[in-house]
């Protein structure tokens, strides 16, 4: 009887080291996973600090002040060109250029041809530029616009409450907003917005919102 049970405990044995060296097998192709997964990682972080050094770059070719932690913007109510009510609120899906002006400030006119390039360029995507006119009438402004052939929307300010909310002390003045209503940047004076630089930020803040 004892001569026949070696061969059962040899094939246990056999089983048991198989099932050993398979569990082992199992083990090293998890931890090359984990390897290649922690380099991948950092592959991915290295990618980002990457983008974020080139857009920090972007903000300082443009002159424009980032806020890092951006700030919640405050919402407002003002009508456009046409007399609808618009909200800032209304664009929380959006990369929004909100641009405060008027037709008696030389810097102010000066900047508006490359803002219109600028919106050329981008009214088809997620962008949204909001030019805020502080104090002038409806009527003055459609006839500038149209005298142009600026096509960028345009609210009225009539009263510079608006301008009073966001601390606009001089003018021209511009906020870049992320979606949600983010600030990501002050821009004080005016820039050529019709440039590769002002370009690829747009677009780089573009790409934040479809990740955000």
């Amino acid at each position: 009887m004892r001569l026949r049970k070696w061969p059962v405990v040899g094939i246990i044995s056999l089983i048991a080291i198989s099932f050993l060296f398979i569990y082992l097998y199992l083990l090293d192709i998890k931890k090359t996973r984990v390897v290649v997964e922690e380099v991948e990682i950092k592959e991915e972080v290295k990618e980002e600090e990457k983008e974020e050094k080139g857009y920090e770059a972007l903000f300082l070719s443009l002159g424009i002040q980032r806020i890092n932690p951006p700030l919640k913007a405050k919402n407002f109510t003002l009508e456009n060109l046409t007399g609808s009510k618009v909200s800032l609120e209304d664009f929380q899906d959006k990369v929004v250029f909100l641009n405060f002006w008027a037709i008696s400030c030389p810097p102010c006119r000066a900047e508006m041809p490359s803002m219109e390039m600028l919106w050329q360029v981008f009214k088809d995507n997620e962008f949204i530029i909001l030019a805020v006119n502080l104090g002038e009438g409806k009527n003055k402004v459609n006839s500038f616009m149209q005298k142009n052939d600026y096509t960028f929307p345009v609210l009225l300010d009539s009263k510079g409450r608006v301008a009073s909310i966001y601390g606009i002390e001089g003018i021209p003045a511009t906020y870049l907003l992320y979606p949600e209503g983010r600030i990501v940047g002050k821009v004080p004076g005016p820039r050529n917005w019709a440039n590769q630089d002002a370009f690829d930020l747009i677009e780089y803040l573009l790409s934040k919102k479809k990740t955000s």
